[in-house]
């Protein structure tokens, strides 16, 4: 069996999760923190951290010591980066052949794939091919709001990366569009309806394992999702037709989905082939997504059989109070704030930090430890 490097500090929620996947499942894993403050030192995880990368720094030499360090202390000799944010992704492809070389697996497809999936407009377009709908796109800026202003292709630096905004006045588009270029972006309808994300596991082999979650709240702008629930809209005939676009692209690998259900029709918001955010509800409503990925990628040699559960929770409280705390408004999809209220006691246990691995991650971000007092 391989053993897993992960590199935290950055999509740190379902790094978490695949972390208690492994813990389950006992697999052999190694953390590598960015920076001192990562968030994997206030969990039960921090006893599995290797060493701590330079903040936001990465680079194939010190892929390689870190590699090195896992193969002395526990004798394998492949070892899997598990393949959990976009910039990390795109840096690994970059390196594929370095890696390869050197005996260092991360299950992720071609460059040229995954930049057509990843990228909004490649994917957008491939959709069209595929008769899926996609939102109406403009040529120039809409006097009406909202609307969405996606760049065409992935953008980063150091400090940030540049992600599609929704422009909801004069201001926001003033503040957003500064030292800008149009050719590099698109503009697309902002659709109303409920909010779902399609999750998948394509195998090697071609077939390919579907659930789906609904989404009710999100932070601002389009930000994460902090409450959602297991929901049965893969048996829509629209998962099938991803399953054939991404088929017949010969794709393997995690990737999610997420469209709008608008007057009874589904619409293509976008595609993100790596971990997401609300991974923890593939633990807690029995999806088998990770067990494939496990199987595919020589982590496991069998897993057990799973019985798919509808309506489980997933809640993040932090991504709320962060919010509130930033005065700034959460997107409702088809949720009433009073139902929210009344059913928060059932909602609050699967939160997926109030748990005993991550219980100071829940007080800190809950700030209900102003005087920062660890629980050991």
């Amino acid at each position: 069996m391989k053993s897993v490097l992960i590199f935290s500090g950055n999509n740190d929620r379902a790094i978490i999760a695949f972390c208690r996947y492994a813990m389950l499942n006992n697999i052999s894993f190694s953390i590598v923190t960015n920076g001192g403050n990562d968030l994997i030192f206030n969990t039960a995880f921090k006893r599995n951290v290797i060493c701590t990368r330079e903040f936001n720094k990465l680079s194939i030499e010190n892929i390689l010591f870190y590699v090195e360090n896992i193969r002395k202390n526990s004798g394998v000799d492949t070892v899997f980066i598990l393949p959990s944010t976009e910039y990390l992704n795109r840096f690994l492809i970059n390196h594929k052949t370095a890696l390869e070389q050197n005996n260092i697996d991360t299950g992720l497809c071609g460059k040229k794939l995954y930049e057509l999936i990843s990228d909004k407009y490649s994917f957008s377009e491939k959709c069209k091919d595929f008769k899926i709908d996609v939102p109406k796109e403009f040529d120039e800026f809409p006097k009406a709001y909202p609307y969405i202003i996606k760049p065409k292709l992935y953008k980063t630096t150091e400090s940030k990366i540049d992600k599609p905004t929704i422009i909801t006045s004069k201001k926001d588009l003033k503040k957003y569009w500064k030292d800008k270029d149009l050719k590099d972006y698109y503009l697309q309808e902002y659709v109303e309806g409920k909010s779902i994300y399609l999750l998948y596991y394509f195998s090697k082999d071609g077939n390919y394992d579907v659930f789906s979650q609904e989404n009710l709240i999100q932070q601002y702008n389009g930000g994460s999702m902090v409450l959602c629930k297991s929901s049965n809209y893969h048996l829509e005939t629209i998962s099938e037709k991803f399953g054939e676009l991404f088929t017949s692209l010969n794709f393997s690998g995690l990737v999610m989905v997420e469209v709008k259900l608008h007057n009874n029709k589904f619409v293509m918001i976008e595609a993100n082939p790596r971990l997401w955010g609300p991974s923890q509800l593939i633990l807690d409503a029995e999806m088998n997504l990770f067990d494939s990925f496990a199987l595919d990628n020589e982590l496991l040699k069998n897993v057990k059989k799973r019985n798919y559960k509808k309506d489980v929770w997933y809640f993040w409280s932090g991504g709320i109070v962060d919010t509130l705390y930033n005065k700034q408004e959460l997107t409702y999809y088809n949720f009433k704030k009073k139902y929210f209220i009344t059913n928060y006691q059932e909602i609050l246990k699967n939160e997926i930090f109030l748990k005993p691995d991550t219980l100071n991650i829940y007080l800190k971000q809950n700030k209900l430890n102003e005087q920062e007092r660890e629980i050991n």
